[in-house]
């Protein structure tokens, strides 16, 4: 008796608590399905308002309407060489160092031709960056790059020969040439539709020209040397970067072009030598396939002279010891794509490639880049 009992109650009390459960279940589902909707309502209007989010592997700083608004983030490069190249033909180390003349032959000890050159190289950027609106046409920009670069050497004995003594590794890092100015809004449409912004930033020579490693020569020994001018982590001069930047969207659809010079403003640094006049220009398409989610195309032109002057302590049959193996002319191809992961804030990455390279002198292949950015609006 006491058992049916039991067993009576019991079902009756979970009888009346399954559908109080159910109904709980059914309202934090309502609720989490609204928040979704309103999450999404949001990026939307915020999303028309903005400009469609730029790839990662531009700075992606504007101006904002308003001001007292801005944009605050970290920006991450990786660049990854292997190997040689000489104009646009690939090379092998071994064809380097017996055919390519070494600029100091002459001068005692020195060999004819190079006998230092590098199988492979990496570098990578992390710098944050940040924009301020002072009013609706001018907003200041910084941003403070620290820098980590690292190449493998191989070294091949004596003056003549393609005998390998093997390879080192030299490593550089620290902070970069910080870089200050202005962005001017000379155009903005409806609803951002349509940008057009003036860039004129300043970067100063906050970045090292004198870093050193131990290296392998020649005549197999290791002495610490100043490293190879790519190998530094600043130019060493005040230089300008000025430009103009497009943009614009309909509907799904986004695109844009930018153009960027980078002046050095001196005749040389400290050192006695500064980089060649660059010149960059960059056209990209987008596609916007929710509110939260865009996928991106570029193409990127560079062109950049040699380096002008020498620094007396870089020096040898090294290949990064010539100033004549600077610069020249590359086409790379950029995927990428932008995940809006709450308002305002958004994460991109983007894969590139070289798909041309007419190097100066002789100088390590440009395999691939990736870049990583997460941007946050305030308002």
């Amino acid at each position: 008796m006491n058992f049916n009992v039991t067993v009576l109650t019991a079902a009756t009390m979970l009888a009346i608590s399954i559908p109080s459960v159910t109904l709980a279940e059914e309202e934090d589902s309502y609720e989490q399905r609204r928040e979704l909707s309103n999450m999404i309502k949001t990026m939307r209007k915020v999303r028309k308002k903005l400009p469609m989010p730029v790839p990662a592997g531009l700075f992606g700083i504007y101006a904002f309407p308003e001001k007292g608004q801005g944009v605050a983030g970290v920006n991450f490069q990786h660049y990854e060489f292997s190997g040689l190249i000489q104009g646009t033909d690939s090379v092998s180390a071994q064809t380097a160092v017996t055919t390519t003349p070494n600029r100091f032959f002459g001068n005692p000890g020195q060999p004819p031709t190079l006998r230092v050159v590098p199988t492979k190289a990496k570098a990578d950027v992390i710098f944050p960056f940040a924009n301020f609106s002072l009013n609706e046409t001018v907003a200041l920009v910084a941003l403070a790059p620290l820098i980590r670069k690292q190449t493998t050497l191989e070294t091949f004995a004596g003056g003549g020969g393609t005998t390998s003594l093997g390879t080192n590794t030299v490593k550089s890092e620290g902070l970069g040439d910080i870089k200050f100015g202005a962005i001017f809004r000379a155009f903005n449409g409806e609803n951002n539709k349509h940008n057009l912004v003036i860039d004129a930033v300043l970067s100063a020579p906050t970045g090292s020209i004198t870093q050193e490693d131990m290296q392998l020569t020649p005549a197999n020994t290791k002495v610490k040397a100043r490293l190879a001018y790519g190998m530094q982590l600043g130019s060493g001069t005040w230089d300008t970067l000025v430009g103009a930047s497009y943009w614009g969207k309909d509907k799904q659809w986004g695109w844009g072009a930018q153009y960027l010079a980078t002046i050095p403003l001196e005749s040389k640094n400290s050192e006695g030598w500064r980089y060649g006049d660059k010149h960059e220009v960059t056209s990209w398409i987008s596609y916007e396939w929710d509110p939260t989610l865009v996928t991106s195309a570029r193409v990127r032109g560079e062109t950049q002279g040699t380096i002008k002057g020498i620094d007396p302590k870089i020096y040898g049959p090294g290949l990064g010891a010539d100033p004549e193996n600077y610069g020249g002319d590359k086409v790379e191809f950029a995927i990428g794509v932008n995940w809006m992961v709450a308002t305002a804030n958004n994460i991109s990455i983007e894969f590139s490639k070289p798909i041309y390279q007419d190097r100066n002198g002789i100088q390590a292949d440009h395999d691939y880049s990736l870049f990583f950015s997460w941007r946050s609006g305030f308002f």
